[in-house]
């Protein structure tokens, strides 16, 4: 009798610690697989969550020259993200920073970054940074720390152009650091920016990208 109680109580602590285990691997997979995206239309901000795409080959990231952006977006909602930036990137190296800010009624944080990447096709730019330093995160907020990853796009539609105003995507990406880098994954051109449209950045704003810079 002793021996089956035994037997049935070893049994469920296996079973109890592979429940453990497989729980713990599934929260690494989601976190390395996942992002999160902050979506900001009609003055509305709301969190979401999507699996990254694995990067693309090396070959198709690349810098033939070097690359720059930098600009300031700060909306006439109370509630909408405020971003200032500047970041160059050549075959070397990343430079620059980047700094956001956002209070809502349900959540606020302002944020520091370091440039990780700057990705330039024609007058579209998106902007990858690493979190240095986290001076407020409160509210309604995914766990987002020092060393995560951030990511958004713009675009410079340039002086006498035929568009009044640069833009900026509405969606944003969050990366933890266990993920791999996003930089040689939402290029410019990707699907992703395109499916929550754009917001203008009006005066004094402004958006530059520039793919001939003297390094």
């Amino acid at each position: 009798m002793k021996n089956l109680i035994f037997t049935i109580a070893l049994a469920s602590f296996l079973f109890t610690s592979c429940s453990k285990d497989d729980s713990l691997e599934q929260t690494e997979l989601q976190t390395i697989n996942s992002a999160y995206v902050l979506n900001q239309i009609n003055d509305s901000s709301y969190w979401d969550t999507m699996l990254v795409e694995a990067p693309i080959s090396s070959s198709d990231y690349s810098y033939e020259r070097a690359t720059q952006t930098e600009g300031h977006y700060q909306p006439i909602s109370r509630n909408e993200m405020i971003i200032t930036w500047s970041g160059t990137q050549n075959e070397n190296a990343a430079r620059g920073s980047a700094e956001i800010t956002q209070s809502t009624p349900n959540f606020s944080f302002h944020i520091i970054l370091e440039t990780e990447c700057v990705v330039v096709k024609g007058d579209e730019a998106v902007y990858g940074g690493v979190i240095t330093h986290i001076r407020n995160l409160s509210g309604d907020t995914p766990n987002i720390g020092v060393g995560w990853r951030f990511y958004f796009k713009v675009i410079d539609y340039g002086a006498g152009g035929n568009v009044a105003y640069d833009q900026i995507a509405n969606a944003t990406i969050f990366v933890s650091p266990r993920s791999p880098s996003l930089c040689n994954v939402y290029l410019p051109d990707h699907p992703f920016w395109y499916t929550s449209g754009y917001s203008e950045v009006k005066r004094p704003g402004f958006v530059i990208v520039d793919s001939n810079i003297n390094d």
